[in-house]
């Protein structure tokens, strides 16, 4: 396996501290599961990953190049982050799927719309608006926006809570597919289910700190 991304001395505190990560690699076909209790500090270690949270200490190794682990730092283009519970824009679910691609220079990997609707099973949703949808019809229509962008880093916070068991499936047929082609993947996840159908290594986040 190649490394992909490095991140070394993460702190994070709010009232008292919540991350103290001395490292931690990103492997090229490999997928991480973090589990640890509410509260632990999972969900703000993969926002800080996804650069769309600031550490207040840390650095980050990726693409030759060290910066600091800040809001919109140089691993955002190339990763997603996936919420336990979805965002979606007040537009369709079409127009929600392709939203990210207007923000990508690159369109060599992207996958096709009409590929995404079918393969998440929403082609017969594409106009609905998302106030029409179910919690697990949401983060299906969040599941298919990652995958149209296919980036190379997939931080994904709780990512089947609320789906049915079919789109379960398919998700981990996903996610099995994406390691084979060397994509990293960090999974947060209070279930064992993630780990029964992906080859992955599970880390434990207790006090503050990362272990086997």
């Amino acid at each position: 396996m190649e490394e992909i991304a490095c991140f070394k001395n993460i702190q994070k505190s709010y009232d008292k501290p919540i991350l103290s990560i001395d490292k931690l690699h990103l492997m090229s076909g490999e997928c991480l599961i973090i589990k640890g209790k509410n509260g632990s500090g999972k969900s703000t270690l993969l926002k800080i990953m996804a650069g769309i949270m600031s550490a207040d200490m840390g650095e980050i190794y990726y693409q030759n190049s060290i910066f600091p682990a800040k809001k919109r730092h140089l691993l955002t283009a190339d990763s997603i982050y996936l919420a336990s519970k979805a965002y979606l824009f007040d537009c369709s679910v079409e127009r929600n799927i392709t939203y990210p691609l207007h923000f990508k220079k690159s369109k060599k990997h992207q996958n096709s719309v009409e590929e995404v609707l079918r393969w998440a099973n929403l082609t017969h949703l594409r106009d609905k608006h998302p106030d029409n949808l179910s919690s697990g019809e949401i983060q299906r229509v969040a599941i298919a926006r990652a995958k149209i962008i296919n980036p190379k880093i997939w931080l994904l916070d709780e990512p089947t809570e609320n789906l049915d068991q079919d789109i379960k499936q398919k998700f981990y047929q996903l996610l099995r597919q994406l390691l084979e082609k060397g994509h990293s993947i960090v999974i947060t996840t209070h279930t064992e289910e993630i780990a029964h159908n992906v080859i992955s290594k599970t880390l434990q986040l207790v006090d503050q700190k990362l272990s086997l």
